[in-house]
């Protein structure tokens, strides 16, 4: 079963792999009921022209080291707004679940649905003097 400390080391390595506006989990191991069979749920939003499959591709490749079961989504942020409000769709899953670590500046105005998490996120940063224009870590 993954620790936190893994879940910050494989979402911070997608983090660190481009100028992303949000890098997330959602599912068993958001919400804190993850057991020893659990993959890993992760979504990213990030201004990207690529088609969907090649998106995942190219997340994949950043964590081709990870040796546990990984689901990832990515979404531009126009898609996921889209998403956000369609009753079971990921994005609206991912609204309800979302555990945030890395949420960007521009992202609390291009990414509205999830902007009340990330608003805690970056209020967290500060109160523990972490405060930077990108929080990078989930409390």
């Amino acid at each position: 079963m993954l620790t936190e400390a893994d879940i910050e080391r494989i979402a911070g390595a997608l983090a660190r792999s481009g100028d992303h506006l949000a890098v997330g989990t959602f599912g068993s191991h958001a919400v804190g009921a993850a057991g020893a069979k659990s993959d890993l749920d992760l979504f990213v939003i990030t201004d990207t022209r690529e088609p969907p499959a090649a998106r995942r591709r190219t997340m994949r490749r950043v964590l081709f080291e990870v040796m546990h079961p990984l689901d990832i989504h990515v979404f531009t942020p126009e898609e996921f707004e889209e998403e956000a409000y369609e009753y079971l769709s990921f994005a609206w899953v991912i609204v309800r679940q979302a555990r945030l670590y890395h949420w960007s500046d521009a992202a609390a105005v291009r990414v509205p649905s999830l902007s009340a998490i990330g608003a805690r996120l970056a209020q967290d940063d500060l109160r523990l003097g972490i405060g930077s224009s990108t929080s990078s870590l989930s409390r």
